[in-house]
């Protein structure tokens, strides 16, 4: 009788003991420890309110794009609110977009990250049910079970190509009748092992989607468990970065290194060295990333300071702060006289004398080469800007 040819991560006889070779991730993990250690300098000398203000754009974006990775789009300004009322219970909106389903995803984004006690089914289950409390027990038009897993052995990773019907099968879970010992092994892994937490976290993130072991949602659960792993054997009190925000930005490579590690047909030495340094490389991203954020909001903050020596007006403030809130996730530094009408709901000629007090005021500047309608601006945070 022949030999069944395996396919799958889970089919080999070491799993789950995943090899990697250790000295090859080495330098890039001292990077890696390097770049957290300056963006903890920075943050030494920030106080409680930039804090708050790093935390909840970070929140944000996490939350945020682990759903775009997914195909779930939500709306920023719902989920920043209920991040904002999280965060600090002093906060209030004039205009309160926070949704339950929003609330509940920031309470699992928040237990992921700042609860350190120990992981297990419970609380894996209790993730589970802030992502889908709110759907009825279905996404789109597919019944799913809610805190509890799969019973059936069929589930399948689809590449529907152009929407066409059937597919190719990028990946085959293991039987339902494994996940208790599966899941068992890996809550004591996330628990007890000593791993570098770097490794420890793209392992768990591998060894959770591998699983696969909900009916839904198991990409968005995998990657809080590598978030709950790096806060807590990181111990990290604050969400200073966004991990799901450079992965969002890569998801095609992401979905690639899912398949090049999980498929034994292309994993033929079971060694997943390429896993963790790709993960590794994100993170090095993510946190060179959150360097420029820290020093953007400590320009920022001294940015207001000279504000307050200037008699702003009303709409002056209003503008400088929407526009400011908006470089935390837009690049495009530069506004035009439509821009600031449209954020202060003024008439031209007012914005033409609002902006021409900023310009007096050396707060903002020309772009240089522009001029009539196509005039621009951008902020001056440095006076020698």
């Amino acid at each position: 009788m022949a030999d069944i040819i395996k396919k799958w991560i889970w089919e080999h006889e070491n799993y789950p003991n995943f090899s990697y070779d250790r000295e090859r991730l080495s330098e890039k993990l001292k990077r890696a420890e390097y770049l957290r250690g300056l963006v903890s300098g920075v943050l030494s000398i920030a106080n409680k309110e930039e804090f708050d203000e790093l935390e909840i754009t970070n929140l944000t974006n996490e939350i945020i794009n682990t759903s775009q990775i997914e195909g779930e789009y939500l709306r920023r300004d719902s989920v920043r609110d209920s991040v904002a009322k999280a965060i600090n219970k002093a906060y209030i909106s004039s205009e309160d977009m926070s949704t339950r389903h929003t609330d509940n995803l920031v309470a699992l984004m928040l237990d992921s990250n700042r609860n350190n006690k120990i992981l297990s089914v419970e609380r894996l289950h209790a993730w589970h049910n802030a992502l889908f409390a709110n759907s009825g027990g279905y996404e789109g038009l597919k019944k799913i079970n809610i805190a509890q897993f799969r019973d059936y052995d069929d589930m399948k990773v689809i590449e529907n190509a152009f929407n066409r019907a059937g597919g190719i099968v990028k990946y085959l879970a293991p039987p339902h009748l494994l996940l208790e010992k599966d899941i068992d092994a890996l809550i004591k892994y996330c628990n007890e092992s000593n791993d570098d937490p770097y490794v420890k976290s793209a392992l768990a993130h591998l060894w959770f989607v591998s699983i696969h072991p909900y009916d839904d949602g198991n990409g968005r659960i995998s990657r809080a468990i590598a978030d709950y792993v790096l806060s807590k054997d990181l111990e990290e009190e604050h969400k200073t970065y966004s991990i799901s925000t450079t992965i969002y930005t890569k998801r095609a490579e992401y979905y690639e290194m899912l398949d090049m590690t999980t498929n034994l047909h292309k994993n033929r030495h079971f060694d997943f060295t390429n896993w963790i340094e790709w993960n590794i490389d994100i993170l090095i991203s993510t946190l060179e990333k959150a360097y420029e954020d820290v020093l953007f909001i400590v320009k920022k903050a001294k940015f207001w300071d000279r504000c307050k020596m200037m008699k702003l007006g009303k709409g002056q403030t209003i503008f400088l702060d929407a526009f400011i809130n908006k470089l935390s996730y837009d690049s495009n530094s530069e506004f035009s006289n439509v821009d600031y009408r449209e954020i202060t709901n003024t008439i031209p000629m007012t914005a033409n004398r609002q902006i021409k007090k900023l310009l007096e005021d050396g707060l903002i500047a020309k772009i240089e080469g522009k001029a009539g309608r196509s005039t621009s601006y951008r902020i001056l945070f440095d006076v020698e800007d």
